[in-house]
């Protein structure tokens, strides 16, 4: 699982290194595609391929399930991990994430989100207010 929040810098080449907490989660594959907030979600293998499963049962005459598919599968790599648990970070997906130098990991259970620091700033301002953090999840029905 993956949990926690970790600051990082891309390299010149556009790599990351990716925490060592992570890196054994991302032994057997993983990919990386464009995310929902401006950020990028980083999959493993299994997930993503339990994901296009989901998929692959919607409507092809959806319209919205075909942007979707376009979104997370039409955007997808697989990584590679260097030896030094560096993955490179295609030009097109830094772009649609506005990726600059310091960026923000953020885990969420079976994926973790990668995003550019100031998209984070805005993000986790809104979810640092306690009223309305209390307000917007109330009809989740999140139980123990």
């Amino acid at each position: 699982m993956f949990f926690g929040q970790f600051d990082h810098n891309l390299d010149d080449k556009g790599r990351l290194t990716i925490p060592s907490q992570y890196r054994d989660l991302l032994v057997n594959s993983a990919y990386i595609t464009q995310g929902f907030d401006d950020n990028l979600m980083v999959i493993q293998a299994d997930e993503f391929d339990s994901l296009y499963h989901k998929m692959k049962s919607m409507s092809i005459t959806d319209s919205h399930a075909r942007d979707l598919a376009r979104m997370l599968f039409g955007n997808a790599v697989m990584l590679e991990m260097d030896k030094a648990g560096r993955v490179l970070i295609p030009q097109f997906l830094r772009e649609a994430a506005h990726l600059n130098s310091a960026v923000k990991l953020v885990g969420l259970g079976p994926y973790f989100e990668i995003w550019a620091i100031e998209n984070w700033s805005t993000k986790a301002e809104i979810l640092n207010d306690g009223a309305e953090r209390a307000d917007r999840f109330k009809d989740l029905n999140l139980t123990f």
